[in-house]
Formats: structure tokens, sequence, C-alpha cells
């Protein structure tokens, strides 16, 4: 983008009308240096690359997977700085073209104020919807004091760079850090992956992230989480796991190959993870279920099925696998909280979030 004194970004005033600020008196970085952090990216410390799996995998996976990977759904930049303002610089890979989700969602990035445990909410990145790069304010007019501040990567598109600017008078330091080293892993569709969220921050591995202090890892992939073994020991070899989520029935191509994928997945896991806790979650309702009831029915005879593996396992001695039943996540008026009938909406992930909460808790032993 070139020298940034005289810069110009486009931004949208509250009348969503296009006008232009003049960017003065910024200084800009790259959170690949410290002082900053980039969570929720196994691979990042060794590849430098916005990318939630190696860039040359030593498993064998499908290309649809291996695409969905450049999307850096659940990747977090964390620090803390005094300065009064704070804006982005963003390369995508392509613009936004999804027809049920908002730019902000598929291409955005928004910014949380405060700890872990007390974050606030502060902006998303305003631009052009069919713009491949763009400049956006985050925030302006703050105190000139100490925050720590969470940025919240596209949950859609690839990005292939970004830059961090503030007052050139501020300072910059690491952000406090985790409780624990280890992470949260979750695997599962599109609706783990942040379909369809109007912003980053939304995705519910992104709202749980701001309720406990540790590191959520997500591997959601949209429409392509089919439990395949090549996937399980990639995500098996990530260390230090602290809990691992399996949400993608919803992706798995038959009720007969959940029966199988899903024992061998959680086998695969207990080959280098003998103690890990796992948590099987069941599909969401569907609202085609209200008039569908062939849909209505395979959907229980998979949720029948992934009880039953974990009662099994259970049985055999493996107290450390656990279900929840995706019914109860949306509350009484789950249809109310979906943006097309499949994939919540910002109130839809909110009480994802929420329901789990406790169960975490529990498992993570906070």
């Amino acid at each position: 983008m070139g020298e940034h004194d005289q810069n110009e970004v486009q931004q949208l005033d509250a009348s969503m009308k296009t006008s232009k600020v003049t960017l003065r008196e910024w200084e800009w970085f790259s959170p690949q240096q410290p002082p900053f952090r980039v969570t929720g990216l196994p691979w990042f410390g060794e590849e430098g690359l916005y990318r939630r799996l190696p860039q040359q995998p030593p498993e064998q996976i499908r290309p649809e997977v291996d695409r969905l990977a450049d999307y850096p759904t659940g990747a977090q930049l964390r620090f803390a700085t005094d300065s009064p303002k704070l804006a982005v610089q963003v390369e995508l890979a392509a613009p936004a073209g999804m027809y049920q989700m908002p730019a902000t969602g598929q291409c955005g990035i928004d910014c949380y104020m405060g700890p872990i445990g007390n974050m606030t909410y502060v902006g998303t990145a305003k631009f052009a919807a069919d713009a491949a790069a763009y400049e956006a304010v985050l925030f302006d007019g703050a105190a000139a004091e100490w925050r720590e501040v969470t940025l919240n990567m596209p949950l859609y598109q690839g990005v292939r760079r970004i830059t961090v600017g503030l007052a050139s008078t501020a300072g910059l330091r690491p952000f406090a850090g985790f409780a624990s080293g280890k992470r949260v892993l979750l695997y599962g569709t599109s609706i783990t992956h942040g379909a369809c969220a109007t912003r980053p921050g939304m995705a519910y591995p992104n709202v749980l992230s701001r309720m406990f202090p540790i590191e959520f890892v997500s591997f959601g992939f949209s429409g392509n989480a089919q439990g395949e073994p090549g996937v399980a020991r990639l995500i098996a070899g990530v260390d230090e796991p602290a809990l691992l989520v399996l949400d993608y029935e919803g992706n798995t191509p038959s009720t007969e190959r959940l029966s199988v994928s899903l024992p061998e997945f959680i086998s695969i896991v207990r080959e280098r993870h003998p103690e890990v806790p796992i948590l099987v979650i069941s599909q969401i309702p569907l609202a085609r279920e209200s008039y569908d009831g062939d849909m209505l029915r395979r959907r229980l005879e998979r949720k029948h099925i992934q009880l039953a593996t974990v009662e099994r396992l259970c049985a055999a001695g493996d107290s450390n696998v656990h279900f929840c039943d995706g019914e109860s996540l949306l509350g009484a008026d789950w249809h109310e909280c979906t943006t097309d009938g499949i994939h919540p909406s910002d109130l839809g992930y909110y009480r994802i979030a929420h329901a789990l909460r406790p169960i975490i808790a529990g498992l993570l032993r906070w």
C-alpha cells in the first residue's frame, strides 16, 4: 500500500455513506514481531502464515480442507498499548463474496479492549465489500491509558498481510498472557467455522475465548469436517491440548460413516493424548425439521450414535470422553437463532457459547 504519511482510508459514517479520513501521525507495526502475539494458529511460530494447518501438511488432506485452512477463523492478535487510536491495513486473498454472510464477518477485523473475562467490543473494520485490501480505523479518541487489545481476524477469507497502526507517541507491550500454556481445540463444521456471524468476534470459539484465560484454536472447516484420519492426526499433533471439542456431525456423508469416524478419531487422539478431555457435541436443530420428518429422524439417529459411542468408551474405562446434546444449546426458541435455517446468527452463537461455558469450565476444572 506504499507510504502512509499521506495515506487516505475509506470509512463509512453512521449513515453508511463513504467519507475520507486522512491518517496523520501514525506508526505501523507488523504483528509478526514482538510484542504482538498471534493466537489460534498453532503453526504460526514456525511458518509465519495466517493459516490454521501447516503449509505442507505431513498428513494427506483433501484440497477443500487445505483451502479452508487459509481462512484464519479463530485467530487473534493480542497486545497492550496506551494509544488513543488504532487502525489496521489488511491485504486479503480475495474480496468478500458470500450471499448469506456480511463482508464484515467474512473479511473484516473487529476489536476488543480489556483483559480476558472483562473485554469490551469497540469497533469493526469498515471497508468496501468488493475490496481485496483495505485500511480502517477501529477506534480513535480513547484515553491515552494502558489497555489490552484483541483483534479477531477474518472468518472466511485468506489474509496475506496485516499491519497495525498506533499513534506515533504510543507505547506497546505484550498482553498479560494466559493462565495456562495449553490450548482448547475445536474441530467442526461451518458452525464452528463461524458462518454466518456478522463480525469475527461473534463466532462461538471467539466468544468462548473471551471467557477463559486460555488459547482457543478453531479447526472449523466449513462443509468439510468429515472426521478424516489425516485431519485427526494433524489435530492430535498440536502440543498441550487442554480440551478437544468434536462438533463435526453435520458434515459427515452418512450416519454409517459417523459411526466409524467418531471412534476412529477419538482413538487417534488417544494415541497421542491419553488423558485429554474430549467433548462430543451433537448437531443443533435445523429449521427444516419443523416439516421434514426424515431430516429430524436422521439427526436423532446420529445423536444416538454419538451418545452410544461416548457411553461405550466410558464403559471401557475412558472417563474423559463426554457428550453434549446440541439440541439444548440454542434454547426453547431455537428456530429464532439462525440466519438461514442452518447457521447461527449472532444471537445463536452467543447462546451456544454461554451454554457451553459451564461445561467447558467443568472439563478445564476452572
